[in-house]
């Protein structure tokens, strides 16, 4: 959401008197609560307080997580659309996969569908949540907050990610037309654990 005195810059909280989204700069604290710079100056004109400005999306937490075991739904209910979209095509996409390939191909996708519907409803959970808390004057961190400041910390991870999505696309390519086969790949997993092993490894060296 957008603030509402600079439309290019995503709000961080919303003023408890009016309910405007606001930016960082926009941000008036008094005592703890978050207000706007006109609610402050209607305060202290004595002015009666604005109509509060409803917006459209959910606020429940709990029925965003029920509503999150539908595919797309849960994000609707907060109002996010585009997003809901996104979780329609990817849920879909993961299923239909799994349904036409075999072996260990059908395995691995229908794995990776069973997580992402499981991811729906909890990710709609704490959107819902902190939005809520938003409206309150607190700044709610969640698990995948958490996560995404994990991934902005590792160094170039535009550059290996992009690798290992090309990596894992023409491992799936050379499948899907006989030149390997994923049934023989997958007897080196253990390969997988020592390579984990050896990343904590280092980042434990890293930091001594």
């Amino acid at each position: 959401m957008k603030c509402a005195f600079h439309a290019e810059v995503e709000n961080t909280a919303f003023c408890i008197r009016c309910g405007r989204p606001l930016c960082a700069d926009c941000i008036r604290s008094v005592r703890g609560s978050v207000y706007c710079e006109n609610c402050i100056a209607e305060c202290v004109q004595g002015a009666p307080p604005q109509k509060k400005v409803e917006v459209a999306s959910g606020e429940n937490p709990g029925a965003a997580f029920v509503l999150g075991l539908i595919p797309g739904v849960g994000a609707v209910y907060n109002g996010e659309y585009f997003k809901a979209a996104v979780h329609i095509l990817i849920f879909a996409l993961l299923v239909s996969i799994a349904e036409a390939s075999w072996g260990f191909t059908g395995t691995l996708f229908g794995f990776l569908a069973f997580g992402f519907f499981v991811y729906m409803p909890f990710e709609a959970y704490y959107t819902a949540k902190k939005r809520k808390l938003r409206r309150e004057g607190v700044e709610l961190q969640t698990p995948f907050d958490r996560i995404n400041e994990q991934l902005e910390g590792i160094q170039d991870r535009d550059l290996w990610g992009g690798v290992a999505l090309i990596g894992v696309g023409l491992l799936f390519l050379m499948d899907t037309f006989g030149v390997l086969h994923f049934d023989k790949i997958v007897r080196g997993w253990p390969v997988l654990l020592i390579a984990l092993g050896a990343w904590l490894l280092k980042r434990r060296r890293e930091r001594t």
